[in-house]
């Protein structure tokens, strides 16, 4: 059979420019094409393991590449900074071009840049399997300034390294810029929003406009008013939820017994007790008052109670409690023992009564102490 090259080698001009002949001109493309695809789809399956339905679907992101030459100096490079091939494959699966990008133009100046701020390459490495698309922004016109607005925001390079482990890309665009000025208009100081960004970077990714509503809403829907220590939890909160699954833990409330008091008592006072799932909310509620007796009105401003895990802290307690409680020894209420750290719970409430706790129950808490 006679080659491509050969084959196209013998068709007259006066044939191609005969309008039949473009069926051949498109079948000569269309195999030149598919052997390039072939060379990517066994490149990928060989020297990333590759499924090849994966190495397929990639390939034809990056039909153009002619050889495989580019593609191994970025696989190389990643290799560099201990990125292993399955960390490598998982960045190529969600940026299929990060195989066209050159390494001494686009990828080097643009890790140096991180590097420089603080990051180690694991952690640099980790953020880039996380959210590829960081390297395929612009260095010059979205990397640096983002940078440097940081650096207006953040007291030190360290945090900056905590909010991008945390963060993905649109928490660096314009209405997160926005938003931070928004919330220093709003009265709140620097240091508490560097605290609460760093811990949910997503709260201002949202329209400005958006965050205006949240905004009013934590008034309308939790009674948090500007000003109260409370009042970033609060937008923390109102942002990662919807409006219906805020009114659905309403609800769960509501099925126990609490009054609309009750339920701004806690939202006020706990506001992040809302990010728990109903099945965690509805739990906590069975145990303190189904099973303990306890009102509304106490766990309301006692919230913090309902976070605990049951049974990693709530429950094992609660039996050394109910042991010293039982002996007259217990001057605290369950509230105050729930609060303590470990270590002070040990001190205090296992070790000085050694001989009144039960053997299983000391074992729990050594173990647990000794284990941090």
């Amino acid at each position: 059979m006679l080659s491509i090259r050969r084959f196209h080698g013998q068709i007259s001009k006066q044939f191609l420019l005969d309008s039949s002949s473009s069926f051949f001109i498109r079948l000569l493309h269309s195999s030149i094409t598919d052997d390039e695809s072939h060379l990517m789809v066994d490149y990928l399956i060989n020297s990333l393991n590759f499924s090849k339905q994966e190495a397929i679907s990639t390939s034809t992101k990056i039909r153009h590449l002619k050889s495989t030459k580019n593609s191994q100096s970025v696989v190389d490079f990643f290799r560099n900074y201990n990125a292993s091939d399955a960390d490598i494959k998982s960045i190529v699966l969600s940026e299929p071009k990060i195989l066209v990008r050159s390494v001494d133009k686009t990828l080097k100046p643009k890790f140096n840049i991180f590097l420089e701020i603080g990051f180690s390459e694991p952690e640099l490495v980790a953020v880039i399997k996380r959210d590829p698309s960081l390297l395929a922004r612009g260095l010059h016109t979205s990397i640096i300034p983002a940078i440097r607005f940081f650096r207006e925001i953040f007291s030190s390079d360290d945090q900056i390294v905590k909010f991008i482990k945390r963060a993905y890309w649109p928490a660096y665009g314009k209405s997160f810029r926005d938003n931070v000025v928004l919330l220093e208009n709003f009265g709140i100081s620097k240091k508490d929003i560097q605290m609460h960004i760093i811990r949910n970077p997503r709260m201002l990714t949202m329209s400005p406009k958006r965050l205006q509503e949240k905004l009013n809403d934590l008034d309308s829907k939790f009674g948090i008013a500007q000003g109260s220590t409370m009042f970033l939890y609060g937008l923390s909160t109102i942002s990662s939820l919807k409006g219906s699954s805020l009114q659905k833990k309403f609800e769960v409330l509501r099925s126990f017994g609490w009054s609309d008091s009750d339920i701004n008592t806690i939202a006020k006072r706990q506001p992040v007790l809302f990010t728990c799932s109903e099945e965690r909310l509805r739990k906590g509620l069975d145990f303190f008052m189904v099973e303990l007796g306890y009102e509304p009105s106490w766990l309301a401003t006692r919230g913090s109670v309902l976070m605990y895990s049951l049974e990693k802290r709530v429950k094992p307690r609660y039996q050394v409690f109910k042991v010293l409680k039982e002996k007259g020894v217990m001057a605290c209420e369950l509230y105050t023992i729930l609060c303590f750290s470990e270590v002070d719970f040990l001190s205090r409430f296992v070790l000085q009564y050694t001989e009144a706790i039960p053997g299983h129950l000391f074992d729990l808490f050594t173990k647990k102490v000794i284990k941090r």
